[in-house]
């Protein structure tokens, strides 16, 4: 469902929101830790997670949201509110 505010234009917000709506739990754990510019290694370690799985969290949610590299990915979680300024 798209929320749709002033006057019928989504805020950035609410796009980004709906845009990860479709990420499990743990993509958009993964996707706020990318966002805070936490290396693989770093987001395995806060997670419990070895590299590897991370490594697979990361191209999966890439691929699932169209995103071509982690620059794009921070923006994103920036947008979405996953992370603080």
């Amino acid at each position: 469902m798209i929320s749709l505010l002033n006057g019928g234009v989504m805020t950035r917000q609410a796009a980004a929101r709906e845009r990860i709506a479709a990420l499990t739990a743990r993509e958009r754990e993964v996707l706020a830790l990318v966002g805070t510019g936490l290396s693989n290694a770093e987001i395995g370690e806060r997670l419990f997670l070895v590299e590897g799985t991370v490594k697979v969290y990361v191209s999966t949610m890439l691929s699932r949201l169209g995103l071509k590299n982690r620059v794009q990915a921070a923006v994103l979680a920036y947008q979405a509110g996953l992370v603080e300024e």
